[in-house]
């Protein structure tokens, strides 16, 4: 069968399996976008690289999985999720269509059982009285007044009063407190990051 792009379509042939094993074996994996050119197959690349890497590679290993596949593989699922060709990583041997199949027609439905049983059963849950300790919020008095250290590192220290604030900022007409010099060196601001 031939699709509207004129390559062939469904099943493949043992002629075109032999065609892409020998056009791998002398290129070596990889350039899928030759390969139909130089194997002779009137395949897609993409099918060319699906045929070979789950069904005509060499190292794939087939028939059951084994206990401690399955369970390996739901353990990963828990953690990767539907990332079939990453838990196929952890699999030697299996490609990532295979544990996809085997997870759809096998561990999905035995899993989705099992929750129905779970489901099924009276849930007993106690609960537990828990102390709740939630911060209060501070008022902070537009009265403070406005400290700011100004100077350079050497140790010389000025500290700007209320009064010069309010010759910078009008924001500052409602504090009437000064400060002196041997306030300690920290600062209280009220939005005069951006305005100084």
């Amino acid at each position: 069968m031939e699709g509207s792009s004129g390559v062939k379509k469904g099943a493949w042939s043992k002629e075109e399996d032999d065609l892409l094993r020998a056009c791998v074996q002398q290129y070596g994996e990889g350039k899928w976008h030759l390969v139909p050119q130089r194997a002779g197959l009137n395949r897609c690349r993409k099918s060319c690289r699906l045929r070979w890497l789950n069904y005509l590679k060499p190292d794939i290993k087939r028939g059951e999985f084994t206990e401690e596949e399955v369970d390996l593989m739901i353990r990963l699922h828990k953690l990767l999720g539907n990332r079939w060709s990453l838990i196929a990583g952890r699999l030697p041997g299996r490609t990532a269509n295979d544990v996809k199949n085997y997870w759809n027609t096998h561990i999905q439905k035995k899993l989705s059982s099992q929750n129905e049983d779970i489901s099924v059963r009276p849930k007993e849950i106690v609960m537990e009285s828990h102390v709740v300790i939630k911060p209060q919020p501070q008022r902070i008095s537009t009265k403070m007044p406005f400290l700011m250290y100004s100077g350079d590192r050497s140790g010389d220290r000025q500290c700007i009063t209320n009064q010069a604030c309010l010759a910078t900022t009008p924001e500052c007409n409602n504090v009437n407190d000064t400060c002196t010099l041997g306030e300690p060196d920290w600062v209280l601001l009220k939005d005069l990051n951006n305005k100084i």
